[in-house]
């Protein structure tokens, strides 16, 4: 089996790596095949968004037939972000864009601990989302698996591994941040590790 990950996300794609690593997949993503345009993410869910990245990449890949068709192939597009429930539920779907233009993961860590100050512990509530989609390339049936990750955000930036949001995320029953878990352990709990294991149990496993 053929999966194709639909994103220039380069974190997302080490972790999908290392989660299907076991299985019996070739994996790889729009860079192979010289895809470096993204299409603007316009919807008002994680679904939504999703899709969008789903149906923009399907249409790039069938128009110029990068797919082997001697093979099944699976096109797997998908959102995430970080629900804070102190923030009426931002960054959201804008996680990655949270702030503007012109900051990187750094700049947005440091803007939700400057939005956020003063707020009490047991006020500091959040969640990772992560909607996946996916598409068999020759039949056109689609799926949809979301993972969720509860937690809290800490009072600082801690730890050096993951990316995004991960060094000021602490998981429900850690002590540490995301950023400060083996891989391993991350891919776990985390929301796109959990939506990928329901990936596999309904397209992987049953194989």
């Amino acid at each position: 089996m053929n999966i194709i990950l639909a994103t220039h996300n380069r974190g997302k794609i080490e972790e999908f790596k290392r989660i299907l690593l076991d299985y019996p997949v070739n994996l790889s993503s729009v860079f192979d095949y010289g895809i470096t345009l993204e299409p603007e993410e316009t919807g008002v869910t994680f679904s939504e968004n999703a899709q969008i990245k789903l149906d923009y990449y399907l249409k790039i890949i069938k128009k110029n037939k990068l797919h082997d068709n001697s093979n099944k192939n699976l096109l797997i597009a998908e959102d995430s972000g970080i629900e804070i429930e102190a923030l009426n539920g931002e960054p959201g779907i804008l996680s990655a864009r949270y702030g503007g233009e012109g900051l990187n993961s750094m700049d947005r860590n440091d803007l939700v601990l400057k939005n956020m100050q003063g707020v009490a512990s047991k006020n500091r509530k959040a969640r990772f989302v992560c909607c996946i989609k996916v598409v068999d390339i020759e039949i056109d049936f689609k799926y949809e698996f979301i993972g969720y990750s509860e937690g809290m955000i800490m009072d600082n930036i801690y730890g050096s591994k993951g990316f995004g949001y991960d060094p000021i995320f602490k998981p429900l029953g850690y002590n540490v941040s995301m950023a400060s878990l083996q891989p391993e352990v991350k891919d776990k709990i985390s929301h796109r590790g959990l939506a990928t294991r329901k990936l596999i149990k309904e397209l992987l496993d049953a194989r």
